[in-house]
């Protein structure tokens, strides 16, 4: 039996003065530094004469930003959705692994994050439960005029690198959510394929 399959290009924002800090940034609304824009440029050249059926796009500015300088064109057809931000580190947003080390909920964090929540922050399985309800709005949405067989138009989804690496792991579960790199600035291609099972990931590769 043929399968459906669906490409999602996965791309990183570009830095910000808070990523190069090595401050911990999840919903606070940064725009990219220029060496964040720097970055892009790769990325520019590759995702050029690409063309896709559907553009999602955090509504954090970084994550704006990145689309307006990779594919300028895309800005009015994206789908800027708030369920793709970045786990939100509540008071720990701005600090660093040096001003935190001596936290004991912190520790706790850094060793079982699905068991420790940041102070006014997102718990891990608010971040899960987030990113699997767009996940099943997005393929949804790939399935109306998809044809029977084959390929469906690719997906261009502009995120954080948690997002990023939760999405790989929901259809990837054999590779840890740790484990899955993307640096800022950056692409990852992850192709689905469905069965009568559903969903789930094919192969994971770059650009």
């Amino acid at each position: 039996m043929d399968m459906k399959r669906l490409e999602i290009v996965l791309m990183r924002h570009g830095s910000t003065p808070w990523n190069e800090e090595k401050r911990y940034l999840g919903h606070t609304d940064i725009g990219l530094s220029l060496r964040g824009r720097d970055e892009l440029a790769a990325v520019r050249e590759k995702l050029r004469d690409r063309s896709f059926g559907m553009i999602y796009c955090s509504d954090l500015s970084r994550c704006r930003e990145s689309l307006r300088e990779v594919r300028p064109d895309l800005i009015e057809k994206a789908v800027y959705d708030s369920r793709l931000r970045e786990m939100d580190f509540g008071a720990w947003e701005g600090h660093t692994y040096d001003q935190l080390k001596d936290t004991a909920l912190y520790r706790q964090w850094l060793d079982d994050p699905k068991h420790a929540t940041p102070p006014q922050g997102e718990s891990w399985e608010a971040f899960e439960s987030r990113i699997a309800k767009f996940l099943a709005g997005m393929l949804q949405e790939a399935d109306k005029g998809a044809p029977e067989h084959g390929e469906s138009a690719p997906v261009l989804l502009v995120a954080h690198g948690g997002v990023i690496r939760q999405v790989v792991h929901v259809f990837m579960n054999a590779v840890a959510f740790w484990d899955i790199r993307i640096e800022p600035g950056n692409l990852l291609v992850l192709t689905l394929e469905r069965t009568e099972e559903g969903w789930s990931g094919a192969e994971l590769g770059s650009v």
